[in-house]
């Protein structure tokens, strides 16, 4: 897998902005999705999971947009999570209409 170092923690901040521990989180992907040419726009798939405050660990399904030519990052990046990959597969294909998409990946969408 192809590691995005730079949208991991992009996803970590947005988890732990929105009332989730970030540091906790456990990536099981992160990939690239789809891209608007010439390339700032992109999708991003992932799935993580995640302890609860009860000790529940959960599995979480996000979709990631994210604006290279943007630099502040509340305005350049966002995300929808799921709990399910019916839900997931939705976002995917809402988020990535009149975006070049990749080819299955490994199976986890």
């Amino acid at each position: 897998m192809f590691q995005n170092r730079s949208t991991q923690k992009d996803v970590r901040v947005w988890f732990t902005e929105n009332g989730y521990r970030g540091d906790a989180l456990a990536f099981k992907y992160l990939e690239l999705y789809a891209i608007k040419p010439p390339g700032w726009e992109q999708i991003f798939t992932f799935e993580v999971t995640l302890q609860d405050h009860d000790g529940n660990v959960n599995c979480i399904y996000g979709v990631a947009f994210d604006d290279e030519r943007i630099s502040k990052v509340s305005e350049k990046f966002k995300v929808a999570i799921c709990f399910d990959q019916d839900s997931h597969k939705k976002n995917l294909d809402e988020w990535s209409g009149g975006f070049i998409v990749q080819k299955a990946l490994k199976g986890h969408q």
